[in-house]
């Protein structure tokens, strides 16, 4: 029987490998930089009150696994299955204004879209080794709330689409 996908695994390096971007993170509140990142999603009704911003969270996305039909059977056992595995990035920052806030959102995305396309099959970042996926892209960035559109604080949704096939 083909082995299952460690989602949550895959969740973890994602944040391992934005977490080891010292252009992107600093935990000490450095200015122009994210101040923390989680794996699972946040409470959106706690998000208007956070304080420790910029915040990336990564999560799954609605759909998270779909599976293709059998890539390899033999003697009635599954050997190979190809999974498409679907997560979210989502960013908040805060700004004194809604343009401020939309430069630095925009600055952020394009640092996790480099550090993502660098890493496509998410290698753990300390050694270069142990690739957790086939393949990942970005698919898309969004507006986290068309509601907060030009105000002070704002997100993005960044998806992300792993490939990987087990057995």
């Amino acid at each position: 029987m083909a082995t299952d996908v460690d989602v949550y695994g895959i969740i973890q390096r994602i944040v391992d490998i934005l977490d080891s971007d010292s252009a992107l993170f600093s935990a000490t509140g450095a200015s122009g930089k994210v101040r923390k990142i989680d794996s699972g999603a946040p409470r959106m009704t706690r998000v208007i009150v956070e304080t420790t911003l910029p915040h990336i969270w990564v999560t799954t996305d609605r759909t998270i696994d779909t599976i293709s039909e059998p890539k390899l059977v033999l003697s009635n056992v599954i050997k190979i299955l190809h999974h498409q595995l679907n997560f979210k990035i989502i960013l908040i920052a805060d700004e004194k204004d809604g343009f401020k806030v939309e430069e630095v959102l925009d600055d952020f995305v394009k640092l996790i879209n480099q550090d993502l396309t660098a890493n496509y099959d998410l290698r753990d970042p300390s050694s270069g080794l142990t690739p957790l996926v086939d393949s990942s892209k970005i698919t898309s960035v969004e507006e986290l709330d068309t509601a907060i559109t030009g105000l002070a604080r704002q997100g993005r949704i960044i998806r992300l689409r792993c490939v990987k096939a087990t057995g």
